[in-house]
């Protein structure tokens, strides 16, 4: 009997992994940036400059047939500088793109590869206002550009379960192909089909230790760039670094509590010798909302940071700090016993910006953000 209702479970799971491709499902993915910089001070003789920015993405597609996908994607951007008071220059740039396109998906279980390509433009409209104080004569220029063009796109989805996936892909205007970079995101599916209904009901939810009371979490995302170059027999090098050990602990199951040190320095030498640091410290606390393998979570986070320069032969100086709160959420997944990887989908921040210097020049930036492109971090449970 045990292995019976060993064998009928298996085949549920590969039941419910064939259906995310067939007809009746229909897959979304997007993005949603808001953020406005406000810039203001004493110097030049006081002023006020504000940016607004907005940048949105939304893909939909729909399965006509078993692996077959048809799709729509439209993206745009708004971004507008005004500036008052003795500064006699404001812009904008609106930015908005369409396309469609068609998708062959192959494999069994959770993992699916796609193939396809689709027709897609856009149309760019820049527009500079300028004041002119000495004959009093406002003018104003415009231009406007589009582009129409063809595309191909290979990528791969794993599964992580009924609704939600993980993406990788990459797409070409070129014929037959030349990758030029790797997008990864998650990707959300709606609907479903006649079997996915009886396959829920009989499928008990997995439930993974890694969130409960008592454990320690430690993580850290490091890139580390460098360049050389030679002109004219004088060599010009450059590195960078951008770093954010964390480290947290569980007060209660489902409930973090913990501290990040995000850490930026960069380095450029040639024909002077330049480097920036950055030093932080972020406190922040979570909580997740399910016992599932794959559950949501909501969280917020407090951040300090103090900004350095220095250039040869002069001291070093510290330029400005910056202290800020985030409002978060977002997916995690538990893998086995020890990891959870984390997918930040929903940020909401705040944050001041001064200089250290006699001009009183402080800076304002305020942020909503909502992708399914986010960065993906992995935390060590032990």
């Amino acid at each position: 009997m045990k292995f019976t209702a060993t064998l009928s479970f298996s085949l549920l799971l590969v039941q419910l992994s064939f259906a995310q491709t067939e007809p009746g499902r229909a897959l979304w993915s997007g993005t949603l940036q808001i953020n406005t910089t406000q810039l203001a001070g004493d110097y030049p003789n006081g002023y006020t400059r504000r940016s607004p920015q907005l940048t949105f993405s939304i893909n939909h597609g729909v399965f006509l047939q078993n692996n077959w996908m048809l799709g729509l994607a439209v993206s745009g951007s708004h971004y507008k500088q005004v500036n008052a008071n003795t500064i006699p220059l404001n812009q904008q740039y609106t930015r908005g793109g369409l396309s469609a396109f068609v998708r062959k998906y192959w494999g069994t279980n959770n993992w699916r590869i796609y193939a396809g390509g689709g027709i897609g433009g856009s149309l760019d409209q820049y527009r500079q206002e300028v004041y002119d104080a000495a004959t009093s004569i406002r003018s104003e220029n415009r231009t406007n550009t589009y582009q129409v063009s063809p595309f191909t796109q290979i990528g791969g989805v794993y599964f992580l379960d009924g609704r939600w996936g993980m993406e990788v892909s990459t797409n070409s205007t070129i014929f037959p192909f030349t990758f030029s970079g790797l997008t990864a995101g998650l990707i959300y599916m709606t609907g479903r089909t006649r079997s996915e209904r009886d396959i829920q009901a009989a499928t008990p939810p997995t439930v993974g230790s890694q969130a409960r009371a008592g454990r320690f979490t430690v993580g850290a995302s490091v890139v580390f760039s460098g360049s050389k170059e030679d002109v004219n027999l004088r060599t010009f090098e450059s590195q960078s670094l951008i770093a954010a050990p964390a480290l947290g602990f569980f007060v209660a199951n489902n409930f973090l509590v913990g501290l990040s040190v995000p850490i930026t320095w960069s380095k450029n030498q040639g024909a002077n010798f330049t480097s920036e640091t950055s030093l932080g410290f972020a406190p922040y606390v979570r909580a997740y909302l399910s016992n599932t393998r794959l559950r949501p979570y909501v969280g917020a986070t407090f951040t300090y940071s103090a900004y350095s320069f220095k250039q040869d032969p002069f001291p070093k100086e510290q330029i400005n700090h910056t202290a800020g709160g985030t409002l978060n959420a977002g997916l995690a997944y538990l893998i086995g016993q020890n990891f959870i990887a984390e997918a930040n989908l929903l940020n909401l921040n705040v944050s001041k910006q001064t200089q250290n210097n006699e001009l009183k020049n402080g800076l304002w930036l305020q942020g909503l953000q909502v992708t399914t492109s986010p960065a993906f971090t992995v935390q060590y449970v032990f």
